[in-house]
This record gives C-alpha cells, sequence and structure tokens, in this order.
C-alpha cells in the first residue's frame, strides 16, 4: 500500500483522557475490542490486563495472579489476549473473558526462545513478532508459539540491538524496532532485511533516550515515545522530524469522578501546579488506530492520553516540487 505523497498538516490536536491511578496504574500497553480497550497494568498494586471502555467505565482485571513481570500486549480479531512475561520468558494467551487458554515460551537463547521478551506486534499475516530483549534480536512465531524466525544480534551497528523494546508493522510489512539502549528505531524489511534508522542519543529534536515503542499510521508518519524525555515524537515517512508531544491532557471521566469525591485531594490539586498536572511523565506506549487516534500510555501519570491526527492527503500533482530554501509567507 503506497504512502501518500505528502499531507496537509493542519493539526494534531488532543482529544481525551482514560484511566486514573488505582485503575490503569502505571500501563505498560493496550489493545482493542470491538467495544472494550484491554491496558496491561504492572505495579505494586498488581499486575494485570484491566477492561474499560471508551466512557472510561471500569470492567474489571483479568489475569490477577497469572504475571509476574507482563511488559507486550495484542488482542487479535477474536479478541484473545496475548501478554509477554519478562519474569516467566513466556507469552500467556487469555480469550475475551479472561480465561487463561494457553502459555508458550521458556527461558534460553536457541531458537524459539526466549530471555525478558517485551513488545509484540502482528505481522501482516497474523504471525506474532516479539523482541527478544535480552537475547537482543526479535523472533517470530505462530499464535500457538510455533518458532518461524529469528533476526538480530548484541551491537550498536545497522541491524544489531540493545535490549529492543516495542516494535510495530507498517501496511508495506516492513518492521520498526525500538532498540532501547541504541537510543534509535530501526527499520527492516517484512524478512528481517535492516532498511535504515532514525535517531540519536539526546534530548533536541529528533534525538531519542531510551525509547521504549514505536508505532506507524496509514500516512507513513512515525510515533516515537521518548521515555526518558517525556515526550513522544512524530516524524514522517522519510524520518524527518515534524512535532513533538509534551502532554495537554484534562481529568478523565473517571479521574473527575474521584477527585470530586474526596476533598483533601481537591485542595491537593487547587494547590498544585496545574501544567504539570497536563504533561507526560515516562511515556512508555504509543498506538495510533485507523482513525488517526494516537493513544500515548503515560506510565508515571497512570493513564492514556488520546489526540486525533487532522491532516488532508496529497498528490504529487497537488503540491509544488521541495525547494531549497522555502519560506512560508502566509498561512
Amino acid at each position: 500500500m503506497a504512502f501518500p505523497h505528502e499531507l496537509l498538516r493542519s493539526g494534531f490536536p488532543y482529544h481525551l483522557t482514560l484511566g486514573q491511578r488505582r485503575v490503569t496504574t502505571n500501563p505498560m500497553d493496550i489493545g482493542f475490542g470491538k467495544k472494550r480497550i484491554y491496558v496491561l497494568t504492572r505495579s505494586g498494586l498488581g499486575n494485570g490486563v484491566r477492561v474499560i471502555d471508551w466512557e472510561d467505565e471500569n470492567h474489571g482485571i483479568f489475569g490477577e495472579g497469572l504475571f509476574s513481570w507482563p511488559s507486550g500486549l495484542l488482542v487479535d480479531d477474536d479478541e484473545n489476549i496475548y501478554v509477554t512475561d519478562e519474569a516467566k520468558h513466556q507469552v500467556v494467551i487469555m480469550d475475551k473473558d479472561g480465561n487463561h487458554i494457553d502459555s508458550w515460551g521458556e527461558q534460553g537463547s536457541d531458537d524459539g526462545q526466549l530471555n525478558r521478551p517485551s513488545g509484540m506486534s502482528f505481522d501482516n499475516k497474523g504471525n506474532i513478532l516479539l523482541s527478544d530483549a535480552m537475547n537482543n534480536r526479535v523472533q517470530r512465531f505462530a499464535k500457538n508459539g510455533e518458532f518461524l524466525q529469528s533476526f538480530g544480534e548484541q551491537g550498536n551497528k545497522e541491524g544489531q540491538f540493545n535490549m529492543p523494546w516495542g516494535l510495530t508493522v507498517d501496511n508495506d510489512g516492513d518492521i520498526y524496532v525500538a532498540d532501547w539502549k541504541n537510543d534509535r528505531i530501526q527499520k527492516f524489511t517484512e524478512s528481517g532485511v535492516f532498511v535504515s534508522s532514525l535517531g540519536s542519543t539526546g534530548s533536541e529534536k529528533g534525538e531519542l533516550l531510551r525509547p521504549t515503542s514505536v508505532d506507524v499510521d496509514s500516512h507513513g508518519d512515525i510515533y516515537v515515545a521518548d521515555w526518558q524525555n517525556d515526550r513522544v515524537q512524530l516524524f514522517n515517512k522519510d524520518f524527518k522530524y515534524v512535532q513533538s508531544f509534551h502532554g495537554n491532557a484534562s481529568l478523565s471521566a473517571s479521574g473527575k469522578k474521584y477527585i470530586l469525591a474526596n476533598q483533601v485531594t481537591l485542595r491537593l490539586r487547587a494547590m498544585g501546579d496545574f501544567e504539570k498536572t497536563q504533561r507526560l511523565n515516562a511515556p512508555l506506549m504509543v498506538r495510533v488506530d485507523d482513525q488517526f487516534r494516537l493513544f500515548i500510555l503515560d506510565f508515571a501519570n497512570h493513564r492514556i492520553q488520546i489526540y486525533k491526527k487532522d491532516a488532508v492527503e496529497l498528490s504529487e500533482q497537488e503540491i509544488a516540487p521541495e525547494m531549497r530554501n522555502p519560506i512560508l509567507l502566509t498561512t
């Protein structure tokens, strides 16, 4: 599927906040069903998959007692839920009602074995791509755990990894991996051949500091959770920096209800730094859906900030060629 030649970017406004402390505590990953939203949480208060809806109502938690250190989450078309467990070196599978169906994986470094698995994505054939973090590679499995492929090794050269974390697949099947300790995003072909990379260590525009997640929309735009810089960065299909998201959250529906019922919390919020309450704090995961809604898992603030892209697709005939010294005179 070809990406549009160019975009008229009108804006990317804040849309909605979901979740709150004690419900979506330390959100790690997110998946979507037909009516439900599944949020993987990991904290001292418990690990599990929290089920909420678009009205921010809490429908309970799945998998309590099933996980030791959950990291990544996927939801398939039947709403079966797949969770990587770093401590157990496994993928745990539940059905849409939270019943444990299966688990597969064992610790090791041979093909098909795992050492602290983290992020996951479905490829375009429905197989599971998985970041095998401490083995510094990406592995591909069938949903039943059958090993299919592996690529990558430890290092900082092209195609090598240093603790890969989140990953995603674009509409053409190309694979993007958040190479966590190398402070970069690497792009590979569907078969795992290195294509290119973006990012270098730092806090300036286009630089990264421990990126944890990456996603790509159908325009080819690339979203990166720049974890230690407390921001999400957006790059276009040519890896050119576009903008950053630093947070602009309002209270979620459940958060507002909780605070209104607690006088002390109301007073503390009234006395606090309001701008600080809006900002991202250690954003851990980014997801973008087919409606161009960007979901940022605001890990240390225990919530999901949602933004909505506003852009017009342009063909090559609708826009002038790139200029050597561009100056925008009018808006």
